[in-house]
């Protein structure tokens, strides 16, 4: 089995903060080989490239792929299925090429992919979902570190039609920048990862736009608003673009999710007109209990 030490280059495309997080830590734990930073904004790899999260940058497929034995696509989730098709259209003959991502949602991603890649007849390229649980609101290369991924869950997403040579060498690259491989079906990661992470994004973002129309002639509430508000609403900072995208690729899911919290208020807004305190505090005293097991797993974070 091929291990990520034995590889000439890595190309990432989307050198921002996963992408520029992959190229500090491969860097760091001493991947010999060269880390080429691929995109279409000249100014934006020239960045990653002063930042040391990779060794030489294009905005050319050609050269960004030549040689290449592993691509980690790191771009808004939407735009990976073109970008799997332009790689396909220019890869020269004989050459092989393991395709990954770092993408919130899988099951369309994965279908797309694999359907283009088995239509086009070729076993050139070899695809491997990949999805690690790591990040920040934060954007851009500015915010990559080297030790994003250590000890974070990094989630892959093989299908009956997955190469276990491309799975293994994809498998290897999240291990060897510190992190943690766990293997679901790209359905059962849309709908786990949609509750754990799409849905309390929504959620955020709809908290701070409702708390931003209240006001009164006295005030608005934001301008009274605290640690509580700024807690729960951190992640509503996230980029739109990505986060627009991942909604609409997972929006079964999300749709689903969006019926339970609907269900769940309905049942809330009950209990507080009907004066029901011990429901009420059941409802809290659930709540806090998770919220405390949960940090003692994680060690009080």
């Amino acid at each position: 089995m091929v291990q990520i030490q034995q590889l000439r280059r890595i190309t990432i495309w989307g050198v921002g903060l996963i992408g520029g997080s992959i190229g500090l830590a491969l860097k760091k734990n001493g991947f010999r080989g060269q880390r080429v930073g691929l995109g279409r904004n000249i100014g934006r790899l020239e960045n990653a490239l002063a930042r040391d999260a990779v060794d030489v940058v294009t905005t050319a497929v050609e050269d960004g792929i030549s040689e290449s034995d592993l691509v980690v696509l790191c771009t808004p989730v939407d735009l990976i299925p073109e970008l799997v098709q332009r790689i396909a259209e220019s890869v020269v003959p004989q050459h092989r090429i393991v395709l990954t991502d770092a993408g919130s949602t899988k099951s369309m991603l994965v279908k797309s992919v694999e359907a283009y890649l088995q239509a086009r007849g070729s076993d050139a390229l070899s695809f491997i979902g990949g999805h690690p649980m790591a990040g920040s609101h934060e954007t851009g290369v500015d915010a990559a570190y080297a030790t994003l991924f250590e000890n974070a869950k990094c989630i892959l997403t093989p299908t009956e039609n997955s190469d276990p040579d491309a799975l293994q060498l994809v498998r290897s690259l999240w291990e060897f920048v510190g992190a943690v491989p766990y293997f679901l079906s790209p359905e059962t990661h849309d709908h786990l990862i949609g509750a754990a992470s799409h849905l309390p994004h929504l959620i955020a973002s709809i908290l701070t736009n409702t708390v931003a129309n209240v006001e009164t002639e006295e005030g608005k509430a934001l301008d009274f608003t605290a640690t509580g508000f700024r807690d729960s609403t951190r992640i509503a900072a996230g980029s739109p673009d990505l986060w627009t995208g991942i909604f609409t690729q997972n929006s079964d899911a999300l749709l689903a999710l969006i019926e339970d919290i609907v269900a769940n208020l309905t049942e809330f807004k009950t209990l507080l007109q009907t004066d029901n305190l011990a429901e009420i505090e059941r409802v809290l005293v659930e709540a806090q209990t998770i919220v405390k097991k949960r940090r003692e797993m994680l060690g009080g974070t």
